[in-house]
């Protein structure tokens, strides 16, 4: 157990990353607001103003291809409550990378790219490396790179998409709670996903992940603050991931500072035959999942 200790706080942090999941059969998708009926030119308007809205959030992106940002990482999760120094690196559809750090050294990292996941633990030269269908709770919430890309960069996403379309605002329902806008995809057939924004920037706050089933407890609520202008927008030097209710309750924090347009650097990280490879079920295991 000891000797697997990085790779079991690493991949604690990638089940934190990636939220609840739900066992729910996919259900009918739900006919959106003014099929099969007459609109009033009210309600026309208002669904127009919607999409345009959700078009607008959509639009709210950094206008660099590449963000690196040195972290502060915390981990509360499994009996633990770890904190490590870190650095987080982001390329425009090629790479998301934490870097975790102790006394000034890497001692493991997560690489997600669209191809694969990779998790490595320096300390003990061992790494995961697995494709998103093999990831079980990647695959059940559908997300695969594109989705995890979206939640670091704080934008708006559909699973299973690169990008939102202009077509797909549509299938967002827009409401107003507290001072927010929330939207929340209508047709998702397991899990539902509301997007919490600020109306008078765009800028999405807070994302609630849920079970759509009465019987799903488990939870992700991914939140965003301290936002600070950057790369042509505000850009969230605060980030907080947790998920509850599974009973293997998790919360993964990044402070993040120093953001910087930087591009000089590797994207993908190499290992030598000296790293021992582990399958992600053994990982599991020894979390006891």
């Amino acid at each position: 157990m000891k000797q697997h200790i990085i790779l079991l706080l690493l991949s604690a942090t990638l089940m934190a990353l990636t939220g609840c999941r739900s066992s729910q059969k996919a259900a009918k998708q739900p006919s959106l607001p003014g099929q099969g009926t007459a609109e009033t030119t009210r309600v026309d308007n208002a669904q127009k103003a919607a999409v345009a809205y959700v078009n607008r959030v959509a639009e709210v992106k950094a206008q660099k291809p590449c963000i690196t940002a040195s972290a502060k990482v915390r981990l509360e999760g499994f009996g633990k409550d770890v904190s490590l120094s870190g650095k987080l690196s982001m390329k425009r559809n090629d790479v998301v990378r934490l870097s975790l750090r102790a006394l000034g050294f890497e001692v493991g990292l997560m690489e997600f790219t669209p191809q694969d996941v990779l998790v490595v633990d320096r300390i003990n030269k061992q790494y995961v490396r697995a494709s998103y269908a093999e990831v079980s709770f990647l695959k059940q919430a559908n997300l695969d790179f594109y989705s995890l890309q979206a939640l670091f960069w704080n934008e708006l996403f559909v699973p299973g998409k690169q990008q939102p379309s202009t077509a797909d605002a549509a299938r967002f329902h827009v409401s107003e709670a507290e001072g927010h806008k929330l939207l929340a995809l209508t047709d998702t057939p397991k899990l539902s996903y509301t997007f919490r924004t600020l109306p008078a920037e765009g800028l999405i706050d807070r994302l609630l992940v849920k079970g759509r089933a009465a019987a799903d407890r488990g939870q992700f609520v991914w939140t965003y603050g301290d936002f600070a202008a950057f790369a042509g927008r505000r850009f969230p030097k605060e980030m907080e991931m947790k998920v509850s209710g599974t009973g293997k309750d998790l919360t993964l924090g990044l402070s993040l500072s120093n953001l910087k347009n930087d591009s000089d650097w590797n994207t993908r990280t190499s290992l030598s035959a000296k790293y021992t490879r582990r399958s992600l079920q053994e990982v599991m295991k020894g979390l006891n999942l």
